[in-house]
């Protein structure tokens, strides 16, 4: 499966970090009042964003969100990154950015991943703050000197599964959860999902939840056959960003329909959307944690003090929703390198 053809379906595979995730999330504090940008001086240095996959289209829109940061709060950035998809690649870029004697902070897109520990020391030994977006883990599991900006798994998933209650009111059957690897992310998601689900609709089954995976034409097969394995099939629930690809193939290979979510508002799942073909996608908030990364970096360097987690939103958007979205994917596009 070549770069090009990923791109074209929009997959939000976090990769290996999400993919091997093993950190329960903690329950969300309040999040923190804003407080006005620090000094410049105070902030003098340079600022990476550490990542692997770089090529992929959703890890250009959290690169090009942390510039964006950085340009508001007046620090300077640049990217440490690899094409590779390997956590080896990761790890030495990592290693590379906390060895450079011009670092100041660093935003690192490495999840619960015990092999970031010791990275994230070195770090704290030599003074570099460390922010890490998206992958919520246990505060401790990390030095001190490491905080984290993304959404609560343990409760976005709750309106997601009132929205699909909603949608099949009047209906029984059963309703599938696939997930691309089962991790911390996303064994919460589906948890929490199927809890909902059994409080708003008991009625209607919600399946254990099976693995579609990161490849599309193997992720259309699975879901194919839990369709054809359950013929009362209403609706599913995809963790992953692939999902709402994965869903609208199956639905289109059984000719059956069905109430389909998925993650996350790359350009082929709002289209998706907008088409009918998928229900609704979660919007998991990367721009605005990431963005949000060099904003907490800018912060930690000029002394202030700031929450272990700052809690953002991930709400549902559906066929009426999506122009927020759109506008937000058209402005970040021209900047986008091409993937081929």
């Amino acid at each position: 499966m070549s770069k090009h053809m990923l791109y074209q379906i929009g997959i939000v595979v976090m990769l290996a970090a999400l993919l091997t995730a093993c950190v329960a999330p903690v329950s969300a504090p309040a999040p923190a009042a804003a407080t006005e940008a620090p000094a410049a001086e105070a902030t003098a240095g340079k600022y990476y964003w550490v990542q692997n996959s770089a090529w992929h289209p959703v890890h250009q829109l959290t690169q090009l969100a942390f510039l964006d940061g950085c340009a508001e709060v007046g620090i300077e950035c640049e990217l440490a990154t690899t094409d590779e998809n390997s956590i080896e690649a990761l790890v030495a870029v990592a290693e590379q950015t906390i060895a450079r004697p011009d670092t100041k902070g660093v935003a690192m897109w490495f999840g619960g991943l015990p092999v970031a520990q010791p990275i994230i020391e070195k770090a704290k030994a030599a003074g570099i703050h460390v922010v890490l977006p998206h992958f919520p883990v246990e505060e401790g599991f990390y030095a001190d000197n490491a905080v984290q900006i993304a959404a609560d798994t343990t409760q976005y998933p709750d309106p997601v599964a009132k929205a699909m209650c909603d949608a099949l009111a009047g209906q029984t059957g059963s309703v599938a959860v696939t997930q691309n690897n089962f991790n911390a992310t996303e064994d919460m998601v589906a948890k929490v999902f199927t809890e909902g689900m059994n409080k708003y609709c008991p009625e209607i089954t919600v399946l254990a939840p099976q693995l579609e995976g990161p490849e599309p034409t193997q992720a259309i097969a699975v879901a194919v056959s839990i369709m054809q394995a359950n013929p009362d099939l209403i609706g599913a629930l995809s963790t992953t960003g692939g999902g709402p690809s994965t869903w609208a193939g199956a639905q289109k290979e059984t000719g059956k329909q069905i109430i389909a979510i998925g993650m996350d508002y790359t350009q082929v799942n709002l289209d998706l959307v907008k088409d009918g073909q998928i229900f609704g996608i979660v919007a998991q908030p990367l721009y605005e944690e990431c963005k949000g990364a060099a904003e907490l970096l800018a912060k930690m360097t000029a002394g202030e003090e700031v929450p272990y987690w700052t809690v953002l939103d991930a709400p549902l958007v559906t066929a009426g929703d999506v122009d927020t979205y759109q506008a937000l994917l058209d402005t970040l596009a021209p900047r986008m390198r091409p993937t081929e």
